[in-house]
């Protein structure tokens, strides 16, 4: 307000200024003309005639003019710039600051000197006919304080001129622009933690608000702040929400890579380690910070730097690559590992993202494998090597039996017969475990096939005195697989099942259907989650399988039966996998043992969709 106030005097001075230097001239004017007239009244007795006057005289007369306030003296001329005298102060101005007027007549030259406040008029003035300079000195004091009483006036008008106008000013300006421009500068201020608050940013009441309807520039000034700032806010939102969803994809990425059961490296295109997951630190016994930007060699010493060129060279042309290789921990101890690579690009640098997974364990099924498959090569090889000679003993033991024996002999020879019938299971099981499992398939109907088999499993020794219960189910039950090894587990399960049982109990084989959330999936099975399958339970109430045989009961000859020789289960497993099933075990003292059997049925059979 000072400033308006200040500007708007300054202006008003400057305006009014001109005003007191014209009041001034205008004084100094009316001090001429005043000494002029009496300078005619004092005169007024020369005459203009031929007579004689001299000097003296019209020096006399000028001198009444002393007698007037405002004169404090004078001097005379003659037209040739003669001074003739002076009279009370003489002035200060000689003939040659007015000589050089041209036109001689009603001439009028002054002289102001505010410091000593005189003011000096020269001015031709006729005298007895003949024109003189007559110089009057005149005392400006009144006029200095008329002036200054003319400033002072002037000052106060400006004084209430500028006061009126500012307050009028303020009012006005307050009312149309400087409450608007407060209002929004308080909304500048306040706008940037506005919009960073994302909760409430585009319903922020802004104080300037009110002005938006505004039909001028300070309207169109608020209006375009208040669309910039919905904008703004709405791009802030939107853009911390895209960050909150990056950040918590991040974490949750974070989260699965840390718990992933397998080790995770990114890689640069030099093979340094950009990052790694808590699994890998764990499998090598690293701690982050000894690998992080250190090289991939360190802990892949089967790996050279032309190996990683060539392997990134297939990733950059798009070709995930799979390779075995050596992973050496800290302690320098090594195992074999599988690592899979793909290529990718992250904030604009390409970098490899390999799973490495160690596969020691599947090493050592290999060579399990491996070695199972020389034994049963061997196994078969030494069954044929045995049968053709075994077949001549048993061959022989069979004739003696048509002969008369002593009864010592025929105790003997019944011996010998029921170990070669012993032996003869034994060398043809060894064969059919050690041989290639190969599917004669065709649809079966597992109701069926199971009520067949029951006729004949109650006639075995093993089911004398015990009942076996079968629970099938209304709706058909339809495999696709061998019918002939089918019959083979079946028999081998409720066989085992009722040998584990004492008399007068019952053994229970129920069929029912089963979805894949059920189903344990072996790692070779191909079958999907969604499959159905027909699950197969057949349970016994006898003693409980020692928890310490249980895991290795469908090894090779391993048994808990005295007489078994072990293959009984390890081919029903065999069997039940080239199908495409599964089997479990289970047994405790409150629940006996059950084998679970499953399945998968056929999709898309016309009699089956229509019992659904």
């Amino acid at each position: 307000m000072l400033s308006i106030f200040g500007s708007i005097v300054v202006i008003e001075a400057l305006i009014l200024i001109p005003s007191v230097i014209r009041r001034q001239q205008e004084l100094l004017q009316g001090l001429a003309l005043q000494s002029s007239a009496s300078l005619k009244v004092a005169m007024v007795d020369v005459k203009t005639t031929d007579e004689v006057v001299f000097p003296e005289q019209l020096l006399a007369k000028l001198s009444r003019l002393e007698a007037i306030p405002i004169v404090v003296g004078g001097s005379l001329y003659d037209v040739r710039g003669n001074s003739i005298g002076s009279f009370g102060e003489a002035p200060t101005m000689t003939f040659t600051d007015f000589s050089d007027v041209e036109d001689v007549a009603d001439s009028f030259v002054s002289n102001f000197n505010p410091r000593a406040d005189r003011y000096e008029v020269a001015q031709t003035f006729p005298l007895v006919g003949i024109p003189h300079w007559v110089v009057i000195n005149h005392d400006t004091t009144s006029v200095r304080r008329e002036v200054r009483a003319f400033i002072w006036r002037i000052f106060g008008l400006v004084l209430l001129i500028s006061a009126v106008v500012t307050l009028t000013t303020m009012v006005v300006l307050r009312a149309v622009l400087i409450s608007p421009v407060l209002a929004l500068n308080d909304d500048l201020l306040e706008a940037a933690p506005a919009a960073l608050n994302e909760e409430n940013a585009t319903m922020y009441a802004f104080k300037s608000l009110r002005y938006r309807h505004k039909k001028d520039e300070i309207g169109a000034v608020i209006g375009a702040f208040q669309q910039m700032f919905e904008r703004i806010s709405t791009n802030i939102a939107q853009r911390q929400q895209a960050e909150d969803r990056l950040r918590e994809s991040e974490n949750r990425f974070r989260t699965l890579v840390e718990q992933a059961a397998e080790s995770i490296f990114v890689l640069d295109e030099h093979a340094k380690i950009l990052d790694i997951n808590r699994f890998a630190l764990n499998s090598l016994n690293y701690e982050r910070a000894e690998l992080i930007h250190h090289n991939l060699f360190e802990v892949n010493p089967a790996f050279t730097p032309q190996d990683y060129d060539v392997l990134w060279r297939r990733l950059q042309a798009g070709n995930p690559v799979t390779v075995e290789s050596i992973h050496r921990r800290k302690d320098g101890s090594t195992y074999p590992v599988e690592v899979r690579a793909n290529f990718m690009v992250m904030t604009g640098k390409q970098q490899a993202l390999a799973l490495v997974r160690d596969i020691s364990d599947r090493k050592q099924a290999e060579k399990a494998q491996a070695r199972l498959a020389e034994i049963g090569q061997l196994a078969a090889m030494i069954v044929h090597e045995v049968r053709n000679p075994f077949t001549t003993v048993y061959m022989a033991l069979s004739t003696f039996q048509t002969m008369d024996l002593p009864p010592r002999g025929k105790m003997r020879l019944s011996l010998a017969m029921e170990e070669s019938e012993r032996l003869k299971r034994l060398l043809n099981e060894i064969l059919t475990y050690s041989k290639e499992q190969k599917l004669v398939e065709e649809r079966i109907e597992i109701n069926d096939l199971s009520k067949e088999l029951l006729r004949s499993l109650q006639e075995l020794p093993a089911a004398t005195d015990k009942t076996i219960q079968l629970i099938t189910q209304p709706e058909p039950l339809i495999v696709k697989g061998d019918r002939d090894k089918l019959k083979q587990v079946f028999i081998n399960l409720v066989t085992n099942a009722c040998e584990a049982i004492s008399p007068k109990e019952t053994v229970t084989w129920q069929l029912q259907r089963a979805f894949g959330e059920h189903v344990f999936q072996p790692p070779t099975s191909l079958q999907s989650n969604s499959t159905q399958h027909v699950k197969i339970q057949v349970h016994n109430g006898g003693d409980p399988i020692p928890p310490e045989v249980l895991p290795k009961l469908t090894q090779p000859f391993i048994s808990t039966k005295a007489d078994g020789n072990g293959l009984g289960l390890a081919i029903t497993k065999r069997i039940v996998e080239a199908h495409g099933g599964s089997m479990t075990i289970g047994s405790s003292v409150e629940k006996g043992t059950t084998v679970t059997v499953f399945l998968p049925l056929v999709i898309g059979d016309p009699v089956l969709e229509q019992s659904r």
